[in-house]
């Protein structure tokens, strides 16, 4: 593992467990045992290191995110890769945990952000029309009624960590288990019958 790999993986587990106020680049550096001028040679401060940990979240997320727009999706494969997503989010938890915070001190990562979920928006439509084709889901019967569903799944996505935080005094797969069956429950009401007998296959 490089240098700058090690400083990620640290600084990882210190914005976890110690919050973007209290872990700093003096911390980061004694846990590793380098100067903290060597430090920053690589991340010049806390802020950079926030933002290439969002990047590599991003970079991880965007290969389930990619699953889910296959043709071929099931509800299974929507639950597996909405899975692998939940446990990502979970890895990088600091982040949703002080988002605020983060996004009105580093302007970039707002930016990113917004980016990122006009992305995810027109993902979900994609991936729900392949489950409309394919017979397990309704065709929308309002207009924007599908749009309205996708921003509630988003908000309970960029919001259950948080959450998680005030009602549980569990960690781990626990908790992501229980936000996973309440993001997949969103879509029971839209499902057509044949969608509602995968739906009741799937092993929560």
């Amino acid at each position: 593992m490089s240098t700058k790999e090690r400083i990620l993986e640290v600084a990882l587990k210190q914005f976890n467990e110690l919050g973007t106020d209290q872990a700093t680049v003096r911390s980061i550096a004694e846990e590793i045992g380098i100067s903290h001028g060597n430090l920053c040679y690589h991340f010049k401060n806390t802020d950079t290191l926030i933002e290439a940990l969002y990047d590599q979240l991003i970079e991880e997320i965007d290969i389930p995110a990619l699953h889910m727009q296959a043709p071929e999706i099931d509800l299974n494969t929507l639950f597996q890769q909405a899975k692998q997503s939940f446990h990502l989010l979970y890895k990088y938890r600091f982040l949703l945990l002080d988002f605020v915070r983060i996004i009105r001190r580093i302007a970039s990562i707002r930016e990113k952000f917004r980016q990122h979920i006009e992305l995810r928006r027109f993902q979900f439509h994609i991936t729900f029309q392949h489950l409309i084709e394919r017979g397990l889901m309704k065709e929308e019967w309002v207009s924007g009624l599908y749009d309205h569903l996708i921003t509630n799944i988003l908000i309970l996505g960029d919001n259950w960590i948080n959450h998680a935080e005030i009602h549980f005094d569990e960690n781990g797969a626990l908790v992501v288990d229980y936000y996973l069956k309440a993001f997949i429950s969103n879509i029971v009401p839209y499902l057509t019958d044949e969608g509602l007998v995968a739906y009741q296959k799937l092993s929560f």
